[in-house]
């Protein structure tokens, strides 16, 4: 008797089912799982168990005291939090388990601080050349965040600072005399340019703000410059110390981290994943 492809492959099949379920009962999977006689193909059962198998979440914050209380609730023993203090981010792993038993990463959270509306507003006026209006515009818009100081040193009111700002002129003088002969062309220019009322005009701002939402509040000073390179006078604000200062935010950042985590399960490192 002669047997066809099919029949030959159905022997075949049926043959090693015996092995096949040995196998799979070995491993003790955590998601029940049953063998399919199509191919041999695997399905599992959790969608149709009252419960999952495993705790599965990717928690996303920008509010550092939510990520904390989440953390609390969620820790167990094996959870690791990663803190990148550049970024100003954190992510945490919570079933992340050991060298031995490694579990699925399957329930995480992750930090991202947003930089507030004030700080944005401070970075985005420092080191640019701004015309006289947005100058003016961004002590105005500020008033209630902002110190202003002559170059004496006396305080001034945002307004009048801002009024001061706007109210710049410049005074250019130019002489140009030349003479021509039948030896050769000469020419001298002198230009003057000088900025009016400079006693009046602030030259040190203090801007008070939160950097992120859960850090706490900075002074940050701003040098005032007036440019009168070009046709029309410019100002630049100069923040004193930038880089000194967001090593100290990013340290304030990590330092809440590893405090609000230092009677927990879980641990801290500094880096990213």
């Amino acid at each position: 008797m002669t047997m066809d492809k099919s029949a030959i492959e159905h022997i075949q099949l049926t043959a090693n089912i015996p092995a096949f379920i040995e196998h799979l009962s070995n491993h003790k999977t955590e998601i029940p799982i049953v063998a399919i006689p199509d191919n041999m193909s695997i399905n599992d059962l959790e969608r149709y168990m009252p419960n999952a198998a495993r705790y599965r979440l990717n928690y996303e914050t920008v509010n550092i005291a939510d990520f904390i209380r989440y953390n609390a609730n969620a820790d167990q023993q094996g959870a690791l939090c990663f803190i990148d203090d550049e970024s100003m981010t954190a992510h945490t792993i919570f079933d992340l388990g050991t060298l031995e038993n490694p579990l699925h990463k399957a329930h995480q959270a992750k930090l991202k601080l947003r930089k507030s509306a004030a700080y944005k507003s401070v970075l985005a006026a420092c080191n640019n050349h701004l015309p006289q209006k947005l100058a003016s515009d961004f002590i105005e818009d500020w008033q209630d965040e902002i110190i202003a100081f002559s170059k004496d040193g006396d305080t001034m009111t945002p307004l009048a600072a801002a009024r001061s700002l706007r109210d710049l002129t410049i005074e250019a003088a130019k002489e140009i005399n030349s003479k021509v002969d039948d030896f050769g062309e000469s020419m001298s220019s002198m230009e003057r340019v000088e900025a009016k009322h400079q006693e009046m005009l602030p030259a040190w701002i203090h801007f008070k703000c939160i950097p992120y939402q859960g850090l706490s509040e900075r002074t940050f000073k701003l040098r005032v410059a007036i440019i009168t390179s070009g046709e029309k006078p410019a100002l630049s604000f100069r923040l004193l110390r930038e880089e000194a200062i967001q090593e100290e935010i990013a340290e304030e950042f990590k330092g809440i981290l590893e405090a609000a985590f230092e009677d927990s399960e879980l641990d801290t490192y500094i880096g990213e994943v």
